[in-house]
């Protein structure tokens, strides 16, 4: 993609360097009009910090590690790499390029214009734009719109993100790429390199830290009982089609703002029809934080506790690694151009797409990623790239599994894992008791299978292999499995083929710290 030049970013500036200081990755610079510092806070991230005249406001010292950059000061630049990206600075005007080998990935200007002051980014003429909490076109990408936010983060589909620590409140000009505050004498932001929209959100969580939200949390809650790390969605009556789709927009543009644990409270499904009402609960069973401030009223709790292992896998690797549990398409699939298209779907986690019903009647249409995904409620597949319409009667959110994922589930007496071949598929499941994770792998060859768990508990796990045929031989190495006639008769060391939804079951019971193999042949 290409990259606005600075030439094209600056308009008459006058804030030559005067001295340098360079220690511990940090570029402090004495400006004829002021001063700047560069600060490394990981490999991929950099601390940009501007003031013209007087003394920029005291903001909270950023926690990093060590982080040793060469620096290369020649003739007009000033060059910082790693072994990631590499920052020019420009002595003349402290324009700042950031390239990643020799890709450009950024090119900015940093200006004070009457009593504002600007950050220039310029955006090229194809480049999206994601977060700022979201605006009133009712679209994912930002681009062209003129915003007014405090402390914004966004991300670009060049493959970086900004956050403004201060000025507090900032307009945000989408158009061209501009962030200005009037008023102000200085800047702080910081910028990271992804490229990946989720390399760029877990660079935001490692500058700016994060707390645990423990697993009780996915319960249903009181107001007082909410996690301080979550973020109120507003409560503002859902009682129309409308406000139900701009409920699941709202969220999606929540997470691409990395606002990690937004929080529902069902309350405002209260005075809606019965059938926007029930659509709205189906719903609220799949969102991770939801509480009722007043009234009666939850969510199916047969449906939170079957998702709550998975949920709660989620939860940590928010906290590990920054990433949104409900997660819009631009996220997941950030190098797809058509990502932003459906601001009414999302996936939850890495494995799992829903499709909420936010129109009268019992179909749903949406257009499915690249690959291959079975509806989860049917067993259907359906090759990816194309727009489907389904079945969707009330009860339950339309959801789709990609080809080559294993999604748990748990059942009173058991743990369901259900895989969707061809392609080899992983998931590490959070056992918080332990503080470790269950692994769970499968990995097909031509006519033969194998399955592997290595779990941290004692457990039944009954895996569920879809789109498979009957086996010639289940096996781990003590022994053969035996086949059951229903369902219903299978046992730990038995497997069963549903010939109808051509599945295949097979179950086992694994003590902790188990590592147990199955291999099945055809």
């Amino acid at each position: 993609m290409a990259v606005a030049s600075v030439a094209a970013l600056a308009q008459t500036t006058h804030n030559a360097v005067v001295s340098r200081d360079w220690a511990g990755g940090k570029l402090t610079l004495k400006l004829d009009d002021g001063s700047a510092e560069i600060e490394w806070i990981t490999p991929v991230a950099i601390r940009v910090s501007r003031s013209w005249g007087g003394n920029a406001p005291t903001l909270q010292k950023i926690t990093h590690e060590a982080i040793s950059p060469t620096l290369e000061d020649v003739g007009q630049t000033i060059s910082m790499r790693t072994r990631y990206i590499t920052v020019d600075v420009d002595r003349g005007d402290m324009a700042l390029r950031v390239r990643s080998g020799d890709t450009a990935v950024s090119n900015s200007l940093l200006a004070r214009t009457g009593d504002a002051v600007e950050l220039r980014l310029g955006f090229a003429q194809n480049e999206r734009v994601f977060g700022l909490m979201g605006g009133e076109s009712g679209r994912l990408n930002r681009r062209g719109e003129k915003l007014i936010r405090e402390h914004g983060f966004f991300f670009s589909s060049a493959g970086y993100g900004v956050f403004v620590r201060s000025p507090e409140r900032c307009a945000f000009d989408m158009t061209d790429g501009v962030v200005r505050a009037a008023g102000a004498q200085s800047i702080d932001y910081l910028f990271y390199y992804g490229p990946t929209a989720k390399e760029i959100l877990e660079q935001h969580a490692t500058a700016m830290g994060s707390t645990e939200v423990k697993n009780a949390s996915l319960d249903l809650l009181s107001p007082a009982q909410l996690p301080r790390e979550a973020t109120r969605l507003p409560g503002t009556p859902i009682d129309s089609w409308d406000a139900l789709r701009g409920l699941v927009r709202r969220v999606n543009e929540w997470s691409l703002s990395a606002i990690l644990y937004p929080a529902l409270d069902l309350a405002v499904f209260d005075k809606a029809p019965p059938e926007i009402r029930q659509r709205a609960e189906d719903l609220s069973a799949m969102l991770p934080i939801v509480y009722r401030a007043a009234g009666e009223g939850g969510v199916d709790p047969h449906a939170r506790y079957m998702w709550k292992p998975y949920l709660m896998t989620y939860l940590r690797e928010a906290y590990d690694r920054g990433y949104p549990l409900i997660r819009p398409l631009p996220i997941q699939f950030s190098r797809d151009a058509n990502s932003e298209k459906q601001s009414d779907v999302f996936m939850l986690g890495d494995e799992l797409l829903l499709a909420p019903v936010v129109v009268p009647g019992t179909k749903r249409a949406l257009e499915l990623p690249r690959g291959n995904w079975t509806d989860l409620r049917t067993n259907q597949a359906y090759r990816g790239n194309q727009t489907i319409e389904v079945d969707a009667p009330a009860g339950q959110v339309p959801m789709f599994v990609r080809n080559g994922w294993i999604v748990p589930f748990e059942m009173q007496s058991k743990m369901e894992l259900h895989y969707f071949p061809d392609l080899g598929g992983e998931f590490f499941l959070w056992e918080p008791e332990q503080g470790e994770n269950s692994q769970f792998h499968a990995a097909p060859a031509g006519d033969f299978v194998r399955v592997e768990i290595e779990t941290k508990v004692r457990r039944t796990y009954e895996w569920v292999l879809h789109h498979t045929k009957a086996p010639r031989l289940v096996e781990e190495e003590s022994g053969a499995y035996q086949k059951a006639n229903s369902r219903e008769a299978l046992k730990p060391g038995m497997w069963w083929h549903d010939a109808s939804q051509n599945n295949l079951h097979l179950m086992l019971r694994a003590e902790a710290g188990a590592d147990r193999i199955v291999n099945i042949s055809f």
